[in-house]
């Protein structure tokens, strides 16, 4: 990891639940343990068609990444769909990032990359449909605006089409969302008009064919009978029901091997990069039955029908376990809780290697955003529970030293934990095979931030109800419990006491009416603190002070008898005398005290005990008013 000796790459990508990203992630885990390479996956989500305030949070993971301690980065720009995503990748690339960076699946002119190219790749499959199957009415449907991959195959196509004399009328062109959602759209693209319809539809990619020629059979239009589509990327198993396509396979593969050891290279000093370097990849042009070229093989339906079957139990376990996942951390009140319901259902995603939920701030303040720091609040390693080690660690670390492995290269997912406006942390992931279960990773990252949510929720309520409560029971003023907070302090107790000796001392000031009459009520205030004063600082730890008047104070001491009484109320009138001489007033301070030492009984109460002590200190009050007076 970063913290260890071995050098890391971090790799920023989208959307990770696609056919690309799990081959990528193969290439990764294999390439980090050939190179000796750890690898860090920082990953988002962010759609086009939402852009909500999920999405905005996830644009935190720009800020967040510690690119600074990077040995190298891959970056995957198309896979960010919504294009603020791509802006601020590329700046946190120009602005912070020193290290070498290499784009993958992307051909840009900003930074060293590993493409497709798309003459070597869509170029073929638009002449076959030309020149082969001597098409003339041909449609394209492209990406959503700023997609670069489907910008650029969308120019391929008009230059095959312009070069053949074929013309590109406007509304050949639809643009998609690269999912199966936007079928419909281009059925009304292209088809509503019935003397207009094309006789071949080119998709940028295979999932958008696959929309369109579901919606095409809604329709009564069979594929290839009345109209040829195809798609690029070759995902496999797209279905049962719709005809194998004709499409191109890009090396996804090889785009991770040649970037990663172009970075190797570089980071090992072995190359000194004066220039940008632009390595492209061939792609595999495939006939499928779209076009009517191509067969599956024999056994394709009952292999296909043997993996469908897998695919859905598998996601009816997920959704099922996700469901009850979602239940048990809606129950968690505290992180205790959550950390048990994550032990308790790590058996579910048995792939899930180490887990790892880092909380920013430190263990006395959890979930603080605008710390450096972050702490490590629930570890699950090699499968098994590490418990809450409650570990504080630099946030730029991404994980402190107890995960490290030294014996081999690690890959981890990161991902940001967030809630409406509030960053709490981040998870951290590794997976034992190279494949990931996404939709149970992307879910329960989500259901964490939920839980989060709800925790931090109820930390400030129950924050704001000890706020109101202790209001409630202080006297404002002195800082001293008021006779209700007295109360509640000892009504709970007041039975389990029974049968020892508890001293109540009753404290009331001298003289406040003159103090206040002669030198005003602030005056009257600061003598009524500096009383206070005394009696906190004489106080053992055992006892506690309230003010149950203006003037008048109880002192309670538990399990304390006439010596006890006697040495607080020394210490009491000599810190008061004390406290005098800090201001040069025009007054001093004091104060008349006495007590009563009482054995419970079960009948006995605590108003009688503060009675009993309120006349003990009347009594000495006016012995020492009569001997002042003589």
């Amino acid at each position: 990891m970063i913290f260890t000796k071995r050098k890391t790459i971090g790799v920023f990508i989208s959307r990770i639940f696609t056919i690309f990203d799990n081959a990528v992630f193969r290439a990764l885990v294999r390439e980090g343990k050939r190179l000796d390479y750890d690898i860090v996956v920082f990953a988002t989500v962010g759609y086009f068609l939402t852009q909500s305030d999920y999405d905005v949070q996830e644009k935190n993971i720009f800020r967040f990444a510690p690119v600074e301690k990077l040995d190298g980065i891959i970056i995957v720009p198309d896979s960010y769909e919504e294009g603020e995503f791509r802006d601020l990748l590329y700046d946190l690339m120009d602005n912070r990032v020193t290290c070498p960076v290499v784009a993958i699946r992307h051909e840009g002119e900003k930074y060293d990359c590993v493409f497709t190219d798309e003459d070597e790749a869509i170029r073929p499959l638009i002449r076959h449909l030309i020149e082969d199957h001597g098409l003339t009415r041909i449609c394209f449907q492209t990406g959503f605006p700023g997609h670069a991959e489907g910008e650029k195959r969308l120019n391929v196509f008009r230059q095959e089409m312009e070069a053949h004399g074929l013309p590109v009328p406007e509304r050949a062109i639809c643009p998609g969302n690269m999912w199966t959602t936007c079928g419909a759209d281009a059925y009304d693209a292209f088809f509503r008009d019935p003397d207009n319809m094309p006789e071949a539809v080119v998709c940028a990619n295979d999932y958008m064919a696959l929309g369109l020629v579901r919606e095409l059979r809604k329709h009564g239009l069979r594929v290839p009978e009345d109209v040829i589509v195809t798609g690029f990327d070759n995902i496999p198993h797209l279905g049962l029901d719709i005809p194998s396509l004709t499409t191109v396979q890009p090396d996804f593969e090889g785009m991770v091997v040649n970037a990663m050891n172009h970075l190797d290279r570089q980071i090992r000093g072995r190359m000194v990069r004066t220039k940008q370097v632009r390595i492209s990849q061939m792609g595999i042009f495939t006939f499928g039955e779209s076009c009517g070229c191509g067969k599956r093989p024999a056994d394709y339906f009952r292999d296909a029908s043997e993996y469908m079957s897998a695919l859905l139990e598998e996601e009816n376990d997920q959704d099922t376990s996700m469901s009850n996942l979602s239940i048990d951390l809606g129950a968690c009140e505290d992180l205790t809780q959550l950390h048990q319901v994550m032990i308790s259902r790590r058996v579910e995603d048995a792939h899930l290697r180490d887990h790892y939920l880092c909380l920013f701030g430190e263990p006395d303040d959890l979930m603080n955003e605008n710390s450096s720091m972050a702490c490590l609040v629930h570890a699950i390693r090699d499968h098994q529970d590490y418990g809450m080690p409650m570990i504080s660690f630099e946030r730029s670390q991404l994980l402190p030293a107890m995960a490290e492995r030294k014996d081999e290269p690690q890959m981890f997912f990161v991902k940001l934990l967030h809630q409406n406006r509030h960053n709490f942390g981040y998870s951290v992931s590794q997976y034992d095979g190279t494949e990931i279960s996404s939709r149970c990773y992307t879910q329960t990252n989500a259901l964490l931030s939920i839980a989060l949510e709800n925790i931090h929720r109820r930390s400030e309520m129950i924050q704001l109800y000890e706020e109101r409560r202790l209001t409630s029971i202080t006297d404002i003023m002195t800082g001293l419990m008021n006779r209700r907070g007295m109360m509640e302090r000892l009504e709970p107790v007041w039975h389990s006491l029974s049968g020892r000796k508890v001293c109540f001392i009753c404290i009331d000031m001298d003289y406040l009416k003159v103090i206040n009459d002669t030198f005003g009520h602030s005056a009257g205030d600061y003598a009524i603190c500096l009383v206070a004063e005394a009696i906190g600082q004489a106080m053992p730890g055992t006892a506690f002070g309230a003010r149950i008047g203006g003037d008048e104070f109880i002192v309670f001491l538990p399990e304390a008898g006439n010596g006890e009484a006697e040495t607080f109320i020394n210490v009491f009138t000599e810190t008061l005398k004390r406290l005098n001489l800090r201001e040069d007033r025009s007054f001093t301070v004091t104060a008349s005290a006495g007590y009563e030492v009482v054995p419970l009984l079960p009948s006995t109460t605590i108003e009688q005990c503060i009675q009993a002590s309120d006349h003990q200190m009347y009594i000495v009050k006016e012995a020492r008013h009569t001997l002042r007076e003589k």
